[in-house]
C-alpha cells in the first residue's frame, strides 16, 4: 500500500486508465475538435450506484441536488463525521446565484438570510477597528441591484450557513445523513451521505469504479468497497482523489501562509453596524497587522486572517489567549465578550489540476479538488458550483443513453479553460490588495524574502530563536512604518503615502469584490458548442483586475442573457419569469429560441424532427414582441405534428427598451440553441438552406451523438 492506499495492482490499472484517457483524447482531435463520438454509449447496471460523489462541501452538495433532479442515482462521502462551523467562503456571485435560484428557491432562502446589503458593501482600510480610517471603497453599485443583467443579486452567506441550507433541500429530495456507527455493513445506496468514511483506495475497470472507504467503527477501523459507474471528486483542495490518480496540479504554489481565527463578538459587531459597517476591514498599525472578515456584523461572526511564517512562528504560538490580545490591538480596544471558536492555519495558491478526468473519464475532478485560487474576489466557490452545473447535464446525459461517454471531454475542456483564467484574475487581485500596505510604507515582498532567506540559504543553520528574533525585528520595523508620528499629513513622508494611498482607491486599483464581465460574461471556446470562428478559439480577453461591465452577447459558450418574458397564452398576467427559466433544470433539454417566422418555423420543424429520431430532447421556444397578444394557433400551426414547444412574450423595462434579439447582438431572423446548463451551444444570424443536415451537424458536434 501507498502513502494514498493505491496497491501496486491499483497503480497499474491507473496507469492504464491515463494511457486511455490519452488515446481519448487523440482519437478526439482526430475526427474534429468539437466532436466528442469516438466513444460508445455507457451501459447502466441498475445494481451499481450511478455517481459517488467525495466530498460533501458546497460543491459537492450542489452536485447532488443537480444530479438528483435530473432524475440521476447519486450518494456522497464525507470524511469528517459532522460539518465545518468555521466560516470560510462568504461572496456568491451572480452566477452561482442564478444556479441556486433554480434549485426549489434555494437563492431566495440565500437573500433572505444573508446580513443587510448596507453591512456589508463597503471595504473599510483602517489603523484600529476604533480608531482613523484610511479609505473605504464601495463596492456596489445601483445596476447590482436592478436586475437587468440578471434576474437576482450577489450575496454575503458564509460557506458554513450555505452547506446548512443544501443539506436542507438534499433532505427534501430524500438523502438522508448515515453515521458510519449506525451502518457498519449493507451496501451504500442512492440518496445517502455517509458520514466519516475517507476515500483511502481507488480501483477501476473499464465500465466502474470501486472505491475503498476507510470509517470508525465501535473503536475500530474498517472498510467497505463501493461500486460506482463515475466517481466525482469534490474533496477540497488537499483531494486524496486527485492525490489518489497522481494528478499534479500547476501553478503558483505558497502565495501566502495565513493563520485564520474565528470568533464571535456581539459588541464589536454592534459597533461597527453605527459607526463603519463593512465586509472587509485591513487594519495596519504599530502594534499589529490583520484583515478583518465580518461575516455577519448583527451576529458578531468574524474571522480575523494574520501572516504566518514557519517554522519560525509556530501554531502554538496563536493560543486563545494570544489571539485574543491580537484582536484587541486591531480593535484598538478591550472587548469582553470576545469569545474564540477555531484557530486554523491555510496556505493561499493559484493552481490548476492538469487534468480533470481520468480513467476513461470515469473519475471526475471539481471544486477545489480542480483549482485552488486565492481568495481574492470569491473565485474558488464559485468557480466550484458552475464546474458543478457545467458537469451535472453531462453525466445525466451518459447515464440516460442520450450521449456518449466522452462528451465528459469537453467537461475538462470547458471547465479548465475558465479554472485558468479565474487563477490569473485572482492572483491579480491578490497584487492589488498588496499595493495597498506597499503604499504605506509596508513592502510585503521584504518579509517574505526574509522568511525565504531564514529557511533556504545560510540562514537555515542559525539557531530558531536567533531565526525567530531577526524575523520578529523585520516585522517591528516594518510596523514603525505605521506609528501616528510616521503616517500624518504633517510628515511629508506620511503625507506622500496618504496621498498615493487615496490615488488607488480613487483609480480602483484596489482590492476589488466584483468582476461583472468575468462573472455573467464568461465564454466557453471550445467544448460542447459550435464555434462561429475558429481563429478565436484560445483568445481570452486579458484580466485586467479591475471591475468591468457585463455585456449581453449570444455567441456560442456565452451565457444566455437574461430578459424577462411571460406566456403568451396569457399575456395578462403578471407572472413574468426569466429567458434563464426557459431552461429546465429537473430534466436534461435543449431549448431552441426563435421568432414567428416562417423560415424560423421551418428550422424549428427540422431541429425537432432530427432531435426526435436521435432521442435527443429539445423544445422550442417561440419569442414574441413585446406587446403581442394575437398570435394564439400560429406556432402550432407552423409546428404540426411537434408539440414540444412553448411561446413567449417579451417584458420591456420601458418602451424604449431594447428587444430580446436586440440584446442577443442579432437580428429577430436568427435562432439561438441553448444547453441544458443556460449556454448557447449554437446560433445562427440568417436563413439556413438546408435546415435537416444543418440540425443534424449541429446535434453530432454538441451531443457527440452520431446523427450524421
Amino acid at each position: 500500500m501507498g502513502i494514498w492506499g493505491i496497491s501496486a495492482r491499483s497503480r497499474n490499472w491507473l496507469g492504464l486508465c491515463n494511457i486511455s484517457w490519452r488515446m481519448s483524447r487523440q482519437s478526439f482531435k482526430q475526427i474534429g475538435r468539437r466532436t466528442f463520438s469516438d466513444s460508445c454509449t455507457v451501459k447502466i447496471d441498475d445494481s451499481v450506484l450511478p455517481v459517488l460523489i467525495i466530498g460533501a462541501g458546497p460543491v459537492g452538495m450542489a452536485l447532488s441536488i443537480l444530479l438528483t433532479k435530473l432524475g440521476v442515482k447519486c450518494a456522497i462521502l464525507e470524511k469528517n463525521k459532522a460539518f465545518s462551523t468555521h466560516p470560510q467562503a462568504h461572496f456568491i456571485n451572480n452566477r452561482s446565484m442564478e444556479v441556486f435560484r433554480k434549485l426549489d428557491g434555494l437563492g431566495d432562502e440565500i437573500l433572505r438570510s444573508q446580513p443587510p446589503v448596507e453591512f456589508w458593501r463597503k471595504f473599510i482600510y483602517c489603523t484600529s477597528l476604533t480608531g482613523p480610517i484610511l479609505g473605504a471603497v464601495d463596492h456596489m453599485q445601483p445596476q447590482d441591484f436592478d436586475q437587468i443583467a440578471s434576474p437576482v443579486s450577489v450575496a454575503h452567506f458564509s460557506q458554513y450557513k450555505l452547506s446548512r441550507l443544501l443539506l436542507k433541500h438534499l433532505e427534501k429530495l430524500g438523502f438522508h445523513m448515515v453515521n458510519s456507527e449506525k451502518h457498519e455493513h449493507g451496501s451504500i445506496g442512492e440518496r445517502e451521505i455517509f458520514m466519516g468514511h475517507e476515500c483511502i483506495a481507488i480501483n477501476g475497470a473499464e465500465r466502474g469504479v470501486t472505491v475503498t472507504a476507510s470509517f470508525l467503527s465501535k473503536g475500530k477501523y474498517m472498510t467497505r468497497d463501493i461500486q460506482c459507474h463515475f466517481l466525482v471528486g469534490t474533496d477540497g483542495a488537499g483531494s486524496s482523489v486527485r492525490k489518489s490518480l497522481g494528478i499534479n496540479m500547476r501553478g503558483e504554489k505558497d502565495l501566502q501562509k495565513l493563520v485564520s481565527v474565528h470568533f464571535l463578538s456581539e459588541a464589536l459587531g454592534q459597533y461597527l453596524i453605527k459607526e463603519r459597517p463593512g465586509m472587509l476591514f485591513f487594519i495596519f498599525n504599530k502594534d499589529a497587522i490583520g484583515v478583518l472578515v465580518a461575516h455577519d456584523l448583527k451576529q458578531g461572526e468574524f474571522v480575523l486572517q494574520v501572516p504566518f511564517y514557519p517554522p519560525q512562528q509556530k501554531l502554538e504560538d496563536f493560543s486563545f489567549e494570544m489571539c485574543k490580545r491580537l484582536i484587541f490591538k486591531l480593535v484598538g480596544l478591550e472587548l469582553a465578550d470576545v469569545n474564540v471558536m477555531d484557530i486554523k492555519p491555510w496556505v493561499m495558491h493559484a493552481e490548476v489540476a492538469e487534468k480533470f478526468l481520468s480513467c476513461n473519464n470515469r473519475i471526475i475532478l471539481a471544486g477545489d479538488a480542480a483549482h485552488r485560487f486565492p481568495p481574492a474576489g470569491g473565485f474558488g466557490m464559485n468557480t466550484g458550483i458552475q464546474d458543478a452545473h457545467n458537469l451535472a447535464w453531462k453525466l445525466a446525459s451518459v447515464i440516460e443513453g442520450v450521449s456518449p461517454i466522452s462528451i465528459l471531454n469537453s467537461y475538462e475542456l470547458e471547465r479548465s479553460q475558465i479554472a485558468q483564467f479565474n487563477t490569473a484574475l485572482s492572483v491579480q487581485n491578490f497584487k492589488a490588495a498588496m499595493k495597498v500596505p506597499a503604499a504605506l510604507g509596508l513592502d510585503p515582498t521584504v518579509a517574505n524574502a526574509v522568511h525565504r532567506a531564514l529557511n533556504d540559504t545560510v540562514g537555515s543553520i542559525l539557531p530558531s530563536v536567533l531565526q525567530r528574533t531577526i524575523l520578529d525585528g523585520i516585522f517591528s520595523i516594518g510596523r514603525a512604518q505605521l506609528s501616528d508620528f510616521v503616517l500624518n499629513e504633517n510628515n511629508p513622508l506620511g503625507s506622500a503615502r496618504l496621498a498615493k494611498l487615496r490615488q488607488i482607491f480613487e483609480e480602483g486599483q484596489s482590492l476589488q469584490l466584483q468582476f461583472p464581465a468575468e462573472d455573467l460574461g464568461f465564454r466557453y471556446r471550445k467544448g460542447a458548442l459550435v464555434s462561429e470562428d475558429d481563429s478565436v478559439l484560445n483568445v481570452h480577453e486579458a484580466p485586467t483586475g479591475r471591475r468591468r461591465d457585463y455585456i449581453p452577447c449570444s455567441e456560442p459558450g456565452s451565457r444566455l442573457p437574461h430578459m424577462n418574458v411571460k406566456l403568451l397564452s396569457n399575456p395578462s398576467s403578471k407572472e413574468i419569469f426569466s429567458t434563464l427559466d426557459l431552461v429546465s433544470v429537473d430534466k436534461v433539454e435543449f431549448v431552441l429560441i426563435i421568432a414567428p417566422f416562417k423560415e424560423s418555423y421551418c428550422l424549428a420543424r427540422a431541429a425537432l424532427e432530427v432531435a426526435n429520431k436521435f432521442k435527443l430532447p429539445l423544445k422550442v421556444c417561440v419569442m414574441w414582441p413585446n406587446g403581442s397578444i394575437d398570435g394564439t394557433g400560429r406556432s402550432e400551426a407552423a409546428l404540426t405534428p411537434w408539440k414540444s414547444f412553448e411561446e413567449v412574450v417579451e417584458v420591456k423595462r420601458s418602451s424604449d427598451s431594447p428587444s430580446w434579439w436586440d440584446i442577443c447582438q442579432m437580428t429577430e431572423r436568427g435562432a439561438i440553441l441553448v444547453r441544458p446548463d443556460e449556454h448557447v451551444a449554437w446560433r445562427t444570424k440568417s436563413r439556413i438552406a438546408d435546415p435537416i443536415m444543418t440540425m443534424k451537424s449541429v446535434f453530432h458536434i454538441v451531443t457527440g451523438v452520431d446523427c450524421i
